[in-house]
């Protein structure tokens, strides 16, 4: 259980006998030799009428968890109000998965489309010779503006009906351009905050620019989590298998 001690009119944070200098003289310890590459950002998605965080007898179930609602599928956390974003990295990625009909789940995902992909003009899904479904995914690497100017890293993964709103995002973020020192530039995507919710018809995400980017901090971290996608040398978690996409053009 924790303890707060206050000393000099702060709070410092004691655990059991442990005192806070204690644990400052052993900040980071133990978490040295973790890199960019050793870990994994994770992927926010939708909750859907379906989804097992909404059943109660679901080991995935969370409680309070509405459908419309924005959740982190690593920490299960429930985002219930507008989440303040900025935007870091885009990638466009072709994710195979086997029909639901077929048992379900993720295959692999590709950066280029598979050339034995075909697609149906009645109901525009992609397929495979194997069989799988193809699905064209955007994933917007970015970062989640806390109220108290803290940040946590995550990829927002937009697939069907929301290959809309991120087209329409990245476009929007193309034609920006800036004046510094007496040149027009295009200025970096994280020079930006939007806000996004998903309330809508089939959970369809909504993004609204709010105003540029005013914290350093904030800055630098939105540059090297850029740097590290560009690079190769970060990765969004798995994708949630057991969470099905936005709306009724994609059955998994």
């Amino acid at each position: 259980m924790k303890n707060l001690a206050r000393k000099n009119g702060k709070k410092d944070l004691v655990v059991g006998n442990i005192s806070a200098d204690l644990i400052m003289s052993n900040a980071g310890k133990g978490l040295e030799n973790i890199t960019s590459e050793d870990i994994t950002i994770p992927r926010l998605a939708v909750i859907q009428s379906n989804s097992p965080q909404r059943k109660k007898k679901d080991e995935k179930y969370i409680e309070g968890a509405e459908e419309g609602d924005i959740f982190n599928t690593v920490t299960g956390e429930i985002y219930k109000e507008p989440l303040t974003v900025i935007p870091c990295a885009y990638r466009k990625s072709y994710v195979e998965w086997i029909p639901r009909e077929k048992g379900g789940g993720f295959v692999q995902a590709y950066d280029m489309r598979p050339s034995d992909t075909t697609t149906d003009p009645a109901t525009r899904k992609s397929s495979l010779k194997n069989g799988n479904q193809l699905v064209d995914t955007a994933e917007h690497y970015i970062i989640i503006r806390k109220d108290d100017d803290t940040y946590e890293s995550a990829v927002l993964t937009m697939t069907s009906s929301n290959l809309t709103v991120s087209r329409k995002w990245n476009t929007l973020l193309k034609m920006k351009k800036i004046n510094v020192k007496g040149q027009t530039i295009d200025p970096p995507s994280f020079m930006y905050v939007e806000a996004t919710n998903d309330r809508g018809t089939w959970q369809k995400y909504k993004i609204e620019e709010i105003g540029q980017l005013d914290k350093k901090h904030l800055f630098v971290a939105a540059g090297t989590l850029s740097k590290s996608v560009d690079t190769g040398k970060v990765k969004a978690s798995e994708h949630a298998t057991d969470v099905t996409n936005e709306d009724s053009e994609t059955d998994f």
